[in-house]
């Protein structure tokens, strides 16, 4: 639905943006504390991601095309990742030439953590808002989110189920 005057929308944006700043702010500090204690390199946190992400396997080769890496840098990262637990690594059972590669249990707890610690940033501001504010924004995100399956559908799960 189209807004009827200019203004309003980009108080909104800016309004939107601001938020949006400040929590990425907030959350980035914990998330980039973690990648530190876990001591992996940012291609490997993608790698993770990445597989996490698409809830399957890949190609090492793959994996080096969609994150526009040399296959030689992309093999290092991931041969870290198998040295670490993270990653399990096989030959394609079609092509024996390519590898495959698949997250393991200890793989998909790292993507799991640091989304935790970004929604402890988001708990913290919440917990930050007056009652006035907090009853505002869950209206406006009840329409938005109840509406939009592409937003929806990054719901946190509940404790203790796999997502």
């Amino acid at each position: 639905m189209q807004a009827t005057s200019a203004p309003p929308r980009k108080a909104l944006t800016r309004d939107t943006y601001a938020l949006m700043s400040y929590m990425m702010r907030e959350a980035t500090v914990g998330t980039l504390n973690t990648i530190a204690e876990i001591d992996i390199s940012f291609t490997q946190m993608k790698v993770l991601c990445a597989l996490e992400a698409d809830g399957e396997e890949r190609s090492v080769k793959a994996l080096a095309e969609s994150m526009k890496l040399s296959l030689p840098a992309m093999s290092r990262a991931v041969d870290g990742l198998y040295e670490r637990g993270f990653v399990e690594r096989y030959e394609d059972p079609v092509d024996r030439r390519m590898k495959r590669v698949r997250l393991t249990d200890s793989g998909h707890s790292v993507p799991r953590l640091l989304n935790e610690k970004r929604l402890s940033a988001l708990t913290e501001f919440i917990g930050s808002l007056d009652e006035d504010e907090a009853e505002a924004l869950e209206r406006a995100l009840a329409l938005i989110v109840g509406n939009r399956a592409e937003i929806s559908g990054h719901r946190p799960a509940a404790k203790g189920s796999r997502r």
